[in-house]
């Protein structure tokens, strides 16, 4: 326990080809105008606070006192902002240090945490999404005497469950500089597949550092997602594809892209059925070169087949006998 507590400091930390077009999309309460009490902790609505995950550590939470996140009136638009102060809590700062302010979109808890062991929020809460947005845009002030080698960052990812596993759509991130008045924070969106998210998962702390400094700020306000970006067809992998033998009678198809190895392998791989039920998601290949596609327990009939790039996307029909 002990050496999960000392642990515990960096991991809180994350609690760590297309056509665009211009709109703006909301997120959940992006307006940090609306707060709850929720386990006698005052929160913005659909957004969770490191506070609150670190209460739910076993034993441990429970002498957690400290409030590292509150409504700040001073906002930029609106009711109220997100406030996010490093402190140091009397009890647990000697095991954990100091520990940043910090909110993440949707709910947390200590096995959240345990799992966020990089800058990636795909596992971390989470709310339904389905708009392919080209960025994320925010207002903030980060202000605090090591507020630049603290390392606050913004943190987003558009994820989709696929054959019950959860897929990277996009992610981006943004390390803050500081700013004495609210200045436009804006994110660029990776996209790495072509499908659709079904959920978005964002973050913002006031310090990644491994040891941020008590004392650092961070003041967040009118979140956005700002623009779509629409999926195309990747026209070279379209045209390289090959499935055989296809028809299938067995249901096992070998799948290749002459010239196009490494783009094969680092495509995952979706199978639809005839009423468009996803049947069959892998990940990216192992190694380059044909892929096997084994369709051998599902029923005769025609499947489409899927590919995702971050080049776009590629299909092709299947005829199993």
């Amino acid at each position: 326990m002990k050496t999960r507590l000392l642990n515990l400091a960096a991991a809180l930390s994350l609690l760590t080809a297309t056509t665009v077009s211009a709109q703006t999309t909301t997120v959940p309460n992006g307006t940090l105008d609306t707060w709850i009490t929720r386990s006698t902790l005052e929160v913005p609505q659909s957004w969770s606070t490191i506070d609150e995950a670190i209460k739910t550590v076993p034993v441990f939470g429970g002498l957690y006192t400290s409030v590292t996140t509150a409504k700040d009136a001073g906002s930029r638009t609106g009711a109220f902002a997100a406030r996010m102060e490093t402190k140091l809590d009397p009890f647990l700062g000697s095991l954990i240090g100091p520990v940043p302010g910090g909110i993440v979109l949707g709910s947390v808890d200590a096995t959240a945490i345990d799992i966020a062991g990089s800058r990636d929020v795909s596992a971390v809460g989470g709310l339904p999404f389905t708009t392919r947005a080209a960025s994320m845009q925010f207002y903030y002030k980060l202000t605090g005497a090591n507020a630049l080698a603290d390392s606050a960052y913004a943190l987003v990812s558009l994820t989709r469950t696929v054959g019950g596993s959860v897929q990277t759509i996009a992610t981006g991130s943004l390390r803050l500089l500081p700013a004495t008045s609210y200045s436009l924070g804006t994110i660029p969106l990776q996209y790495t597949s072509s499908l659709a998210p079904d959920s978005i998962h964002i973050a913002f702390a006031s310090g990644f550092a491994v040891a941020p400094t008590v004392g650092t700020v961070l003041v967040v306000d009118d979140v956005v997602m700002s623009g779509t970006v629409a999926a195309t067809r990747n026209a070279q992998l379209t045209a390289a594809l090959q499935a055989y033998p296809n028809p299938s009678a067995s249901g096992l198809f070998t799948l290749a892209a002459v010239g196009h190895d490494n783009t094969l392998a680092n495509a995952s791989l979706t199978v639809l059925d005839a009423m468009g039920r996803i049947i069959r998601h892998q990940p990216t290949a192992r190694n380059s070169g044909p892929r096997t596609l084994d369709l051998r327990a599902q029923p005769a009939g025609l499947y489409t087949l899927r590919l995702d790039t971050p080049d776009g996307f590629a299909v092709q029909k299947l005829l199993k006998q």
